[in-house]
């Protein structure tokens, strides 16, 4: 096994670093995966537990916001306690809060287990990118890459599939005791794989406390804004002003104590490495289609169509199942094809597919989602991946643990944004619309006076009365045109989702090209 720290360039891999990679990607796969995999159970958690809406929204916000207060965290404590003992505590209390999760009997007990589980899963997630890029050579750092662009895209797309088969099949507690052999599989392979490092505790003393509670209160705040904001109508909401207060008060007190500091927690200057900075901004911008397109398409066919968990999740497949075979390709190709142009046609892809699901009806289902999907799922590894490569060909080994930080702490709030966007827009447009399609409901319209009569002579010929049978012809159509408004609010924010990847695509344009990066080259 090579030491982390050896500048050797053409040093093979053991067996040990192999298993190494396994298991933390393992866990980055269980703590990205939770991130989505209780959406489609959310009903039955309801119903099970006795909680309305708005206190349902907890059981992701609560993850959500100890997920991406510890991802910054996570380089620091990994040097402080080592990174194989590090990984392993937090594999620990991964499987302990998943049970917990699992055995809640009530929402304040589920919201302390989903804590913990993001606290400790949050760690999961920058330690295996960290991993594949200090246990693999730099001819092998490519397919490092390619194995967590496949965990980042394929994880939070199978989400809802694998949450809505397990709850369906066993019950909405299944989702969570589901982690629970994975999670000592990856824990014995890192015991065995990865070399133990001794502790540091002296850098304990280092630690920017300041800094630390800047982040703390300013990433949990705007978190928790961006989750619950929707829900409660943004600004009117008293709660959400003091989380945009605290956000807008602490987040660049952060960086501006990061920017100062000598020992920073987060060294946010890799963001003025052009290549870093702008793969990572990409990174944020591409993971609000991702995210956002996700949790879209998942609610029109819930909302528009009636399909059920698992029916949602039988669609969304035709996203994850055909990246398994174009993954392994991409290594190949970043040595052949400029990771650029890879990029360019793989948002092309991507945006093109939102374009086509912007072009709803009333009988788009989820067979008319197919072309569409896979046009998406040829896109995503063509971007997903050359993008972390020419972002982190210039970072050093002393560097990767505060770069894996900043990229997933990124991708977690492009995220949380494409979800929070989706909702608030979505709703603003159905309004939009159905102000613009009721104003064409008019009986001196003779189509709709046909289509009016048409109803009432239904209800009439059910046995309902002339008078009764005009009111419920009139409350039909005002649902049909609230269905239509709220299809054509669906293919406005696939539209904006198109136009936000178009954006993208001028950003790479500003990236550097990078020689030999299929053999760990560097930009010129």
């Amino acid at each position: 096994m090579k030491p982390v720290e050896s500048t050797e360039p053409n040093w093979e891999m053991s067996h040990y670093d192999w298993l190494a990679i396994l298991g933390a990607s393992l866990g980055a796969f269980m703590a990205i995966l939770d991130i989505q995999i209780t959406n489609a159970s959310v009903r039955e958690i309801q119903g099970a537990l006795g909680l309305d809406f708005s206190e349902s929204g907890w059981i992701s916000t609560s993850y959500l916001i100890a997920e991406i207060i510890i991802i910054p965290l996570t380089a620091f404590l990994s040097k402080v306690f080592g990174m194989r003992r590090y990984i392993l505590f937090n594999a620990f209390f991964f499987i302990i809060s998943s049970l917990l999760c699992g055995m809640a009997w009530n929402l304040q007990s589920l919201i302390a287990a989903r804590l913990l589980q993001g606290f400790s899963g949050g760690t999961l997630i920058p330690m295996a990118f960290q991993a594949m890029l200090l246990y693999m050579p730099p001819h092998r750092k490519n397919v490092g890459l390619a194995i967590f662009g496949m965990i980042a895209t394929l994880a939070p797309t199978l989400g809802p599939s694998v949450g809505g088969w397990l709850t369906d099949t066993y019950g909405w507690r299944s989702i969570f005791f589901i982690n629970i052999i994975p999670g000592i599989l990856m824990m014995l392979a890192i015991r065995f794989g990865m070399p133990q490092a001794q502790m540091v505790l002296s850098r304990l003393k280092k630690i920017d406390y300041w800094g630390t509670t800047a982040l703390i209160l300013g990433l949990g705040s705007l978190t928790y804004l961006l989750e619950d904001g929707a829900k409660v109508e943004w600004f009117e909401d008293r709660t959400i002003q003091i989380c945009l207060l605290i956000s807008l008060i602490m987040i660049p007190t952060f960086i501006a104590i990061q920017i100062k500091s000598k020992n920073p927690l987060l060294k946010l200057n890799l963001l003025a490495q052009r290549n870093f900075g702008f793969s990572a901004l990409v990174t944020m911008l591409a993971a609000v289609a991702l995210y956002g397109g996700v949790y879209a398409l998942s609610l029109y066919l819930g909302q528009i169509q009636g399909y059920s968990a698992q029916s949602i999740g039988q669609v969304m497949m035709w996203v994850g199942i055909p990246q398994l075979f174009i993954m392994p390709f991409i290594p190949y190709l970043l040595k052949k094809v400029d990771a650029r142009i890879l990029s360019i046609i793989g948002l092309s892809l991507f945006a093109y597919s939102n374009y086509l699901n912007a072009q709803l009806n009333s009988d788009f289902g989820g067979d008319q989602f197919k072309f569409s999907l896979i046009i998406r799922a040829l896109g995503q590894p063509l971007f997903v991946i050359p993008l972390s490569a020419i972002g982190m060909a210039t970072i050093t080994p002393s560097e990767v643990g505060n770069a894996s930080s900043i990229y997933n702490v990124l991708r977690n709030l492009g995220g949380s944004i494409g979800i929070a966007l989706t909702g608030t827009f979505t709703l603003n447009r159905e309004g939009f619309h159905f102000n613009r399609n009721i104003e064409n409901i008019s009986a001196i319209d003779s189509t709709v006076a046909e289509k009016l009569k048409s109803i009432q002579y239904l209800f009439m010929s059910k046995g309902l009365g002339f008078s009764e049978s005009k009111v419920e012809s009139l409350r039909m159509l005002v649902g049909l045109t609230h269905r239509e408004s709220l299809i054509q609010a669906f293919g406005d924010i696939f539209l904006l989702l198109c136009l936000c990847l178009l954006v993208c695509m001028c950003c790479v344009v500003f990236l550097k090209k990078v020689k030999n990066l299929g053999s760990g080259g560097a930009a010129h």
